[in-house]
């Protein structure tokens, strides 16, 4: 388990997609999982902050489960609604992104009791051609859950300029958008989100073109403190880290945006 919640953690799409030779159901799955949770992941995640029922399950064990069962929908909303950790952040892994309605992110998007899922929940809307209108409006919400989930999407978004609004991505104003809410917005926003709006304006400065315009409002933004609790995790420097994958990047000829992560990741 990382310290961040931004999307990610979500399993290569296409490799997903691959037919399996026997379909587990919800009662095996969920069998795998309860016999498979430890005590000690299960502090490592109530530190987080997730006061849901859990199981333990470490994220080794779930990738090996998620090989099994690759992309099944209906398994993924039966597991959704146990209400579980794990099985929530397996129903992220395996529901499909094509078969996926607002309706479908808009009732995943009202368990705000579980903070660790937000990373897997944005990892999953972001696949999808919905991904930049939940974006939209969940940054604009009160609500600190939805407000790190669209942050979240926005800074993988980011990071795919070959994806266009057509597809769920964004356009070049869009990103002119987030880059003056971040300025404006980012210090008085609430804790989690401070974080990824932080990582978001990373993403945008990895973009092409747009590393000084981040830059610039990196150093206005100023620094940037999140309260981690008793895990011992970092706030990345916008500025240092954005010049430093850049150049990275630069020597190899490249951009930080090709490769994977300048695809959506059913294109993988």
């Amino acid at each position: 388990m990382t310290c961040g919640v931004g999307a990610g953690a979500r399993p290569d799409y296409a490799a997903s997609m691959a037919n399996t030779k026997k379909r587990l159901g919800l009662k095996e799955v969920m069998a795998e999982l309860k016999a498979n949770g430890s005590a000690q992941t299960r502090k490592t995640y109530r530190n987080a902050g997730v006061s849901c029922e859990l199981f333990g399950v470490s994220y080794a064990f779930l990738k090996k489960l998620h090989k099994r069962v690759k992309v099944d929908h209906e398994l993924a909303l039966a597991l959704w609604e146990t209400g579980i950790l794990e099985a929530r952040i397996f129903a992220c892994w395996v529901a499909d992104a094509e078969k996926t309605t607002v309706k479908l992110l808009e009732t995943w998007a009202r368990d705000e009791s579980n903070p660790l899922l937000a990373g897997e929940l944005a990892a999953f809307a972001q696949d999808t051609d919905l991904a930049a209108g939940r974006m939209h409006k969940w940054i604009g919400m009160k609500s600190a859950y939805r407000t790190t989930l669209g942050w979240s999407i926005a800074g993988s978004l980011a990071m795919q300029p070959k994806r266009g609004p057509d597809e769920g991505g964004l356009d070049e104003d869009d990103v002119a958008d987030l880059l003056e809410r971040i300025e404006h917005g980012l210090q008085a926003s609430p804790n989690r989100t401070r974080y990824v709006m932080n990582s978001t304006l990373i993403s945008i400065g990895c973009r092409p073109g747009w590393m000084k315009k981040a830059i610039a409002v990196a150093r206005k933004v100023g620094k940037v403190d999140v309260d981690f609790g008793s895990r011992s995790c970092q706030v990345r420097d916008a500025t240092s880290t954005i010049k430093k994958t850049v150049e990275h990047y630069k020597k190899q000829g490249k951009s930080p945006t090709d490769g994977t992560a300048g695809q959506r990741r059913r294109h993988c």
